[in-house]
């Protein structure tokens, strides 16, 4: 037993892989779409070493073990949204001592990248009694639209792309302190972010899933430092100690977050997350990965099944397409059609050689043809409609 090592530490060091060539993150490959639930699992951190930077690195996470599982719901726009081009919106919520401001942030997938728009605050009060002992004193955050304008993930993400942004935002409220003689005084909270985020390493990786450890999947790890500074503002001057002391928050505090994000192509969710104490990204905080349906047990994969696919004519220009085995299968299989955006557009039963109609009358464009059997086998084919 002594010689031999724990088995997760030994199989999540980032070992050389066969030579791949990295991915490239666009926006046809990375579908951030509106009413889809990201499901992550929380893990244990215990005997679970470090991903690092590198080239063509083998990480293999299948010990990792769930103690919890987390959710992010992300919904569709209104049809007359706070933010032009937003393609998708989240709920948004930020501490303020012992409140908790809520709203809603909105995203656009664009072909530079998924951006951040902003966020909006619907009007909320906040009883402040139980901090100065008068129930007429209160805090009333009234409704905002909050710029923010920052990318998320850049187009196209490859190794050698560092993405940096710097914001300023500002949330205001309106204090009454009846004993101060505060009155609807403005109490603005600014935030000042500054981001880096960099490609430091590529390679397959590999997680748990439902159905066992999940295939050895091509990835990019984008290293994350972020640093958050706080300033709180009464009436346009830099609020008092003792106010902000009675709030529960502090001015100038600042919040620094290091983390790793392993990225896939064909989902814009993280397939597994590492956060760290310090910038040495040595010591762990916490572990997730993700729960996605997609993320099956290793079978093999449909191509290699039947010994290559081929979808043809491509470009399709009138008439319909067939998808053939390269071995003459004629195995039935579920078609689904989906946009450069992963929306689908038409999905219908099928048959390996066969001809299809699933793509008749799409206008003129790019799309992805997705190809799976009952066991789970799976494939994607790139067909271009003239």
């Amino acid at each position: 037993m002594k010689a031999t090592l724990p088995l997760l530490t030994l199989l999540a060091t980032g070992l050389t892989a066969a030579a791949q060539t990295p991915i490239t993150l666009t926006q046809s490959n990375f579908p951030a779409l509106p009413t889809t639930v990201e499901v992550y699992k929380t893990a244990s951190t215990n005997s679970v070493t470090p991903p690092g930077p590198g080239a063509n690195l083998n990480w293999d996470y299948r010990g990792l073990v769930a103690t919890g599982q987390t959710t992010q719901a992300y919904n569709a726009p209104s049809a007359t949204p706070d933010f032009a081009g937003t393609t998708r919106t989240y709920d948004y919520s930020q501490s303020l001592g012992p409140f908790t401001v809520r709203g809603t942030s909105s995203q656009a997938l664009t072909a530079s990248g998924l951006n951040y728009l902003g966020y909006t605050i619907p009007t909320q009060r906040f009883g402040l009694a139980s901090v100065t002992g008068f129930t007429t004193d209160s805090l009333v955050v009234p409704k905002q639209l909050v710029p923010v304008g920052v990318p998320l993930v850049k187009f196209p993400t490859t190794v050698g792309t560092i993405t940096k942004y710097f914001s300023r935002t500002g949330t205001t409220g309106l204090l009454t302190v009846a004993l101060v003689g505060l009155n609807k005084t403005p109490l603005r909270l600014v935030q000042r972010i500054t981001n880096t985020d960099s490609v430091a390493a590529y390679g397959t990786l590999r997680v748990p899933t439902a159905t066992g450890p999940s295939a050895a999947t091509p990835v990019l790890l984008v290293r994350t430092r972020n640093i958050e500074v706080d300033s709180f503002y009464l009436a346009g001057q830099p609020a008092p100690d003792i106010l902000l002391a009675a709030l529960g928050v502090q001015q100038g505090a600042v919040s620094r977050s290091y983390y790793d994000s392993f990225y896939r192509a064909g989902s814009s969710q993280v397939m597994a997350g590492f956060s760290y104490t310090s910038a040495t990204y040595q010591t762990l905080q916490k572990v997730v990965y993700s729960g996605e349906a997609t993320l099956l047990g290793v079978r093999a994969s449909l191509a290699a099944a039947v010994g290559g696919l081929s979808a043809y004519p491509n470009p399709l220009a009138q008439g319909p397409l067939v998808v053939a085995a390269g071995n003459g299968s004629h195995a039935a299989v579920t078609l689904l059609v989906r946009d450069v955006l992963g929306r689908q557009l038409a999905a219908g039963a099928g048959t390996l050689g066969q001809p299809t109609t699933l793509l008749a009358g799409l206008p003129q464009g790019n799309y992805l043809l997705e190809i799976s059997t009952a066991d789970g086998q799976r494939a994607v084919q790139r067909i271009a409609v003239q």
